[in-house]
């Protein structure tokens, strides 16, 4: 009786909810990025793209007739900012990016290994101290990351683009 009503009433506010997840999303994103001072050179695509995502999930909230396509596009659109951040994570990130799937599975064996485990956890340590270090203490960009931007654009699109439930069943 209760997940009936339950059912009900987030079916027919299924956009809504989930464009206002998606802003929260972006929005939790640009907290990031402003709180990483993420502003400086090519970061600002970054930046800028997640303001706009935020801006236009919350004109979704709202829009009707031809603006929803349109928003949708824009999201599209957006999402390749998600992948020129990727290669620019990577660019950055340099030979330790590189390393990453060497890494992945130099662990796997490490924890078969058992006891030289704290061995290699402590090297592993180390070369990332001294890539910091080369760096002025920063540690490489996560090469993923900026790809919750294009993820949560993508989602957007596909809920915008797509007739609005109220439409369909009429």
């Amino acid at each position: 009786m209760i997940v009936d009503s339950l059912q009900v009433f987030f079916a027919k506010r299924r956009d809504v909810l989930l464009l206002g997840l998606l802003a929260g999303g972006f929005a939790v994103l640009l907290g990031e990025l402003v709180l990483y001072r993420h502003w400086e050179g090519t970061q600002r695509i970054g930046t800028v793209a997640t303001g706009v995502g935020l801006t236009a999930m919350l004109l979704g909230l709202f829009a009707r007739g031809r603006a929803r396509p349109l928003l949708g596009l824009l999201l599209l659109v957006l999402s390749l900012s998600g992948l020129i951040g990727v290669r620019e994570h990577l660019e950055e990130g340099g030979s330790e990016a590189a390393r990453l799937p060497a890494q992945a599975s130099v662990q796997l064996v490490a924890y078969q290994a058992g006891a030289s485990n704290e061995e290699k956890e402590g090297e592993e340590q180390g070369e990332a101290r001294e890539v910091r270090e080369e760096r002025g203490g920063e540690s490489a960009p996560p090469p993923l990351a900026p790809l919750s931007l294009s993820g949560l654009a993508l989602m957007g699109a596909v809920i915008l683009l797509a007739k609005p439930t109220e439409e369909l069943a009429a």
